[in-house]
């Protein structure tokens, strides 16, 4: 169908409208109860005489912890995504990605507009489970929020709407609105507006204006003038009771022509607001836009406007439903799912606090209307003196309110609410007279982190369907929007190839923090990798030292000053390596300087050696004076890594540098070996010269007499390791003994005491 009939997009509005006018109740009573209005209206409260009649904000606090995580997720980190791609030269992929990611997200980050969808879109989804945004033109980036209710859906859509045939976005133009848009008038007409319809659209607004404000100015100003005067007085005509341009922005999916795609078209909602309690519902025709049928205020006509819906809109789903296959129409929230609970909840406290209030109140049993006048009269703030007549009634005889029952039934409910909305809010821990263990607190921050993860999983899925649309956006050239011009420009002067930048050439994919927003979760998560800091490589141990700084700090741009992506200037450490190493190589010894980084240190030195004897290994040969620098090299590392044993954190690393040294020092074995051969060799082609041979021999015995020495420290190191450990081992096992005597002891002394209790 490809709807070139405007009464056609009219009739299939109306009854997408019609059928979601039940839904539209329903939403109305929740966002009441969130907004924090009392559960008993005027009528219901006058009727049941109820005095006590307040919201007591459970579900506001609710949804404000829920808003609150859904913020710390995905608005707390520097960035909302990251860019990648796998094209152009592989040496300046990491670049470009860098460049790119911060450009587009420098972009965004600085948007208010943005920045505001997304509360807009955390908020739907809290009380509605369904969070829409979307475009009103091709070029702008950044989506519009978009009210649930003005977003009309067929029933039976799936989730993944790939059985969506139509959709429609009810939109409010004001007259100024309209006008910029078709500011071009041939622009316009090719693109599809009916500029005849929008000028009587503009005319309808001004009379209705003009006849609001009680002015004569129709009659002065000549009928051709209206659109400038509009344009002049912008300001007036976007007042709030200046009327407005109410439109159904449809869209269909039409596989005709070569290309399938979405097509648009706009026509004026001629129906009023509608009227009706209950289940009926009647809907009566504006006669003052009887101009606008049967016509479109825009139309696309065979041209497609997008080329997937993704172009077009996005959701944003937080679907609590527990029925497959999962609809649009049959999303559920978590306002829907508490509304009840919480609802209950809120008359309960009324009642209470009612039953409360009469408690408190003084009642007297009175024979006539003059008794009940002197008991009126009575003063008991302080002293007084009252008539025999008047007879108190005691709290014996009043009516008693079952407090266990109404406390039970507030905590009940209150634990209702708390299970239900668990996947979405941070629950405190309730403390307990045992101390638990450290598994016991990580057990249950794993439960919990298992409810919140699979909640945002879903919404950091869909999220991405957006990000990859504001990415396609940005790549667009020619683009019409100021901040997709000013970021193809950064790009370009950071050496950006401009047609590197096309959306098939990249992946986007979601920031996502540590704990899904949850603090609590996150700290912990930070704790336990600080732990394993060391087991990673030193690039990874960069990154985890950011990303513990930013949970601790929650602040990015502090976290990437503190930890930048590479060190900002080569520290003493690395410096003093980078000098040393070439003293080493001339076979003279370095003194240890107190308060180096040992670390950084033997790294230096064992990045430098290997590089060296690689570059020997090509030969095949090295020649003995390298031979005792690379053993002086060695015994360097190895006085550094006999500090750093002493540290319990850094027994790892000092395990794989041995191992590392090891290595290779056994390919210096090896040119030792073959500089002996070489030697032996020489000796036998020059008839044994007694001088060199000699001067060879000494050679030799040098060498030899190195690798020895190597040899032996590395054994008696690894000797006085595994004398250590075994003394740590015995240690512990008498502070086991000791432990377990002493709760022996503990136990033999409850068994007495319980003994001698029970004989008493």
């Amino acid at each position: 169908m490809d709807f070139k009939n405007a009464a056609e997009v009219d009739g299939v509005c109306y009854q997408m409208r019609l059928a979601d006018w039940p839904r539209a109740q329903n939403r109305a009573r929740i966002n009441n109860l969130f907004n924090g209005l009392p559960p008993f209206n005027e009528a219901e409260a006058a009727q049941n005489g109820i005095n006590v009649n307040v919201n007591f904000l459970e579900g506001t606090v609710l949804a404000h912890d829920a808003r609150a995580q859904f913020y710390g997720a995905f608005l707390k980190p520097a960035n909302y995504f990251s860019c990648h791609t796998d094209m152009g030269p592989k040496h300046k992929r990491s670049t470009y990605s860098q460049v790119v990611t911060g450009e587009i997200n420098k972009v965004m980050k600085k948007s208010t507009t943005y920045f505001e969808t997304f509360r807009s879109k955390f908020a739907m989804d809290v009380l509605h489970g369904i969070g829409p945004s979307g475009w009103k033109d091709e070029d702008k980036w950044c989506p519009d929020a978009i009210g649930i209710e003005d977003v009309g859906i067929p029933a039976n859509t799936l989730l993944t709407l790939e059985n969506l045939p139509f959709f429609y976005i009810y939109r409010s133009f004001t007259a100024p609105e309209l006008i910029k848009l078709t500011r071009n008038k041939e622009s316009a007409r090719r693109n599809g507006w009916n500029l005849d319809l929008v000028d009587k659209c503009i005319e309808f607004v001004d009379k209705d204006t003009m006849a609001l404000m009680g002015t004569n100015w129709p009659e002065v100003w000549s009928p051709e003038k209206t659109q400038e005067r509009v344009k002049g007085d912008g300001g007036f005509y976007a007042g709030d009771q200046v009327p407005t341009i109410d439109c159904f922005d449809f869209y269909f999916y039409s596989d005709e022509g070569k290309a399938p795609g979405w097509r648009r078209r706009i026509i004026l909602d001629a129906w009023s607001t509608p009227s009706g309690t209950g289940a009926s519902l009647t809907m009566t025709r504006d006669n003052k836009k009887d101009f606008a049928k049967g016509q479109f205020l825009f139309n696309s006509g065979n041209r497609n406007y997008g080329d997937d819906i993704s172009q077009l809109i996005s959701f944003q789903f937080a679907d609590l439903s527990s029925v497959a296959p999962f609809k649009y129409h049959s999303v559920r929230s978590l306002g829907f799912l508490v509304y009840a609970i919480c609802h209950l909840q809120n008359r309960l406290r009324c009642r209470f606090n009612e039953s409360v209030f009469e408690a408190l109140m003084n009642y007297f049993r009175v024979r006539s209307s003059d008794e009940a006048e002197r008991a009126l009269k009575l003063d008991l703030i302080n002293r007084g003196f009252i008539d025999e007549t008047v007879q108190f009634i005691p709290a014996a005889e009043r009516w008693q309110v079952n407090t266990q029952l109404v406390e039970l039934g507030i905590r009940d409910n209150k634990a209702l609410i708390d299970s239900n909305s668990s996947s979405f809010t941070q629950q405190p821990q309730q403390s307990t007279g045992d101390r638990k263990t450290k598994f016991q607190v990580m057990a249950e921050i794993n439960q919990t982190t298992a409810l919140v993860q699979s909640a945002f999983n879903q919404a950091y899925q869909y999220q991405e369907f957006e990000y990859a649309e504001i990415f396609r956006r940005f790549c667009k050239e020619n683009s019409n929007d100021p901040d997709v011009r000013r970021f193809r420009s950064a790009c370009s002067a950071k050496g950006v190839p401009m047609e590197l930048l096309k959306p098939s050439n990249w992946e986007i994919q979601p920031t996502r923090v540590m704990g899904a927003g949850n603090k609590t979760m996150e700290m912990a998560i930070a704790e336990q990798l600080i732990q394993m800091r060391n087991l990673f490589d030193p690039e990874p141990q960069r990154e985890i030292l950011r990303e513990v700084t930013f949970a601790v700090t929650g602040d990015a741009d502090m976290a990437q000053r503190w930890v930048p992506d590479e060190p900002l200037k080569v520290s003493d450490s690395v410096h003093d390596a980078q000098l040393s190493m070439g003293v080493l190589m001339q076979g003279l010894p370095v003194a240890v300087k107190t308060g180096q980084n040992h670390k950084e240190y033997v790294m230096v030195l064992m990045q430098e050696l290997a590089g060296i004897i690689q570059k020997y290994q090509k030969g095949g040969m090295a020649p003995a004076d390298k031979i005792e620098g690379f053993q002086m090299v060695a015994q360097c590392i190895e006085q550094h890594l006999k500090i750093m044993e002493q540290d319990p954190e850094q027994k790892q690393f000092v395990t794989e540098a041995n191992k590392q040294l090891s290595k290779l020092m056994n390919f210096v074995k090896a040119f030792a070996q073959r500089l002996e051969e070489q030697m032996k060799k020489q000796q036998a082609e020059q008839g044994g010269d007694p001088a060199l041979k000699a001067k060879l021999q000494s050679q030799v015995i040098l060498a030899q007499a190195k690798a020895k020495n190597s040899s032996e420290s590395h054994a008696q190191k690894t000797a006085q390791r595994q004398i250590q450990w075994e003394m740590e081992q015995e240690r512990k096992q008498r502070e086991f003994e000791q432990e377990q005597q002493r709760k022996n002891h503990e136990t033999v002394h409850e068994v007495r005491r319980k003994s001698l209790k029970s004989v008493n």
